[in-house]
């Protein structure tokens, strides 16, 4: 008898430089905005701040929510054949990104084989839901090639090895060779 496979996976995805970089130039740019805004209708003897006031407002509020979007959760949910990846910005708003059955997965490995470049080429699109916003070639993050509905697309996730246990019963042929870590250490050491 066969045992269901279930593994839930939800990765924050490091925004790095880019995201530093842009919280401050941004904050630094409307606070100095919002000083020419507020501070030359007053030299020049105008008692609009009732309504610059409100626009400087609103401005910081848009500036919070760019902010808040910019924090994203990746999710990765495996339940036997079906692999879903879901997207959670701002920590509200759920986008479900991909759902594909194992077996309709025409290649599924590391990114640090030999074919991952041109399948990368032949992909229309590559789905990247790790906690890096690159793709970083390591053993770590594995990718599945699909074709779907006419569509050929590329998911990079980061793997565990719960994972491979479902790979290798639902598309044997098309998924890589895997060696646990533990079972690398128990071999060095019987050496």
């Amino acid at each position: 008898m066969l045992d269901d496979i279930f593994v839930e996976l939800s990765y924050k995805r490091n925004g790095g430089r880019y995201r530093i970089v842009f919280i401050i130039c941004s904050s630094i740019a409307l606070l100095i905005f919002l000083a020419v805004l507020n501070v030359i209708p007053i030299i020049m003897g105008y008692n609009v701040i009732f309504f610059t006031g409100l626009i400087s407002f609103g401005l910081v509020y848009l500036l919070y929510r760019l902010i808040r979007h910019t924090d994203m959760v990746y999710e990765i949910e495996l339940s036997n054949d079906i692999f879903d990846t879901a997207r959670i910005i701002a920590g509200k708003k759920r986008e479900e990104l991909a759902s594909f059955s194992v077996k309709d997965c025409e290649y599924i490995g590391p990114v640090t084989v030999d074919r991952f470049s041109k399948d990368r080429e032949d992909a229309e699109f590559v789905l990247n839901v790790t906690d890096n916003s690159k793709i970083e070639i390591s053993d770590r993050n594995w990718y599945a090639l699909v074709s779907q509905t006419g569509v050929k697309y590329m998911v990079v996730f980061t793997f565990k090895d719960g994972m491979y246990k479902s790979f290798r019963r639902y598309n044997p042929r098309n998924t890589a060779p895997y060696v646990p870590a533990a079972a690398e250490d128990d071999d060095a050491s019987e050496e």
